[in-house]
């Protein structure tokens, strides 16, 4: 028992994981949630990747959303955007 518990432990503690934030920042100012997908451009550049896919808001809605993805200061940073305005922001280590 104390062998899978120590085996669990240590997968938790090795694994990469993410975490949502409100802005990033880059070189030239902040980015938060709720800006517009100019403004994210303006202030982080182009992305490194991007794909769409759909999202459902609380009440089972599907909208149409686009990922972002960047590379800034050795972290990982995934940008969602809805229609036209940063919807969340997640990085990971």
């Amino acid at each position: 028992m104390k062998k899978i518990f120590l085996v669990i432990i240590l997968a938790v503690c090795s694994s990469s994981y993410a975490v949502s934030v409100d802005s990033v920042r880059g070189s030239y100012g902040f980015v938060e949630r709720g800006n517009s997908y100019s403004k994210m451009l303006d202030v982080l550049g182009n992305p490194d990747s991007s794909y769409k896919h759909i999202i459902h808001d609380r009440d089972g809605w599907p909208h149409k959303a686009t990922s972002y993805f960047y590379s800034l200061n050795n972290v990982k940073y995934e940008i969602t955007v809805v229609d036209g305005a940063v919807y969340s922001i997640n990085w990971e280590r």
